[in-house]
């Protein structure tokens, strides 16, 4: 069973950390898409944020800072989720990141 409630309290903290860090909600977006292809894969998920934000493809400055962050996000993130559930809560993280941006 679906825990509604746990995801939604971690897609808003999420949704804050994105903004309070101004990350680019559509890097945040393909991180979320990533980590889903990957089974959910926690360390799959680390690994490619560490690439991205020490070694990312030819970009500018501002991509590695927001995988940066986005990689900050991660680590630090202590949640009780796990798998599909987890990936539930990034994603309505960038949703409601996305919506309170297009409300200022």
């Amino acid at each position: 069973m679906l825990d509604w409630e746990g995801i939604k309290d971690e897609a808003e903290q999420l949704a804050a950390q994105f903004r309070r860090l101004e990350v680019d909600l559509a890097e945040a977006e393909k991180a979320g898409d990533y980590y889903v292809i990957k089974g959910c894969d926690d360390t799959a998920m680390a690994r490619y944020l560490k690439l991205m934000a020490t070694n990312p493809p030819p970009r500018s400055r501002r991509s590695q800072r927001h995988f940066r962050s986005l990689r900050n996000i991660w680590r630090s993130w202590r949640t009780g989720l796990s798998g599909k559930d987890k990936a539930r809560a990034w994603g309505w993280g960038v949703r409601e990141a996305k919506a309170q941006r297009g409300r200022r």
